[in-house]
């Protein structure tokens, strides 16, 4: 029995470590900056926290970024945050990763087609948050998505 406990604790860390996200090496992460983006949809999430009874208004109780889909078809998802990266408050997370709460704005998709790089919509959503100077999710969002 204890060693039936012993294989089942190792295949259950086994698949975590399989699910665990990967940081990208400096080349893979240069690469995906200088991918043109051939299409932008605007998302919108409830903000995590809230009580499910509130009710959200457009830009008060939500987060938005935009989800990128590159030539290969592989999707990211951009967005700005209070610390939520270290060299910049706007991060790009694989589309993967993105949980079930996260909406399409109905008629807020744009096609790129290539004349936009992922390091320009990052660039676009600005370095730093704040809310005292407009600088948080939703001003990056608009930012981004006003780039065509």
């Amino acid at each position: 029995m204890l060693r039936l406990c012993a294989v089942v604790l190792t295949l259950a860390v086994c698949v975590l470590a399989v699910r665990e996200k990967r940081d990208m090496t400096i080349t893979e992460l240069r690469e995906l900056y200088n991918t043109p983006v051939m299409v932008a949809e605007k998302f919108v999430r409830r903000k995590e926290g809230l009580p499910s009874w509130m009710p959200t208004l457009p830009y008060i109780g939500t987060h938005s970024g935009v989800r990128v889909t590159l030539p290969d078809g592989r999707k990211f998802l951009i967005h700005k945050g209070r610390d939520y990266g270290s060299a910049s408050d706007t991060v790009v997370t694989d589309a993967a990763h993105m949980r079930s709460g996260w909406k399409k704005r109905g008629g807020d998709t744009l096609c790129f087609g290539g004349a936009v790089t992922v390091g320009d919509m990052v660039r676009a959503g600005g370095q730093q948050y704040s809310l005292w100077r407009r600088q948080y999710c939703h001003t990056a969002t608009k930012a981004m998505m006003n780039l065509c």
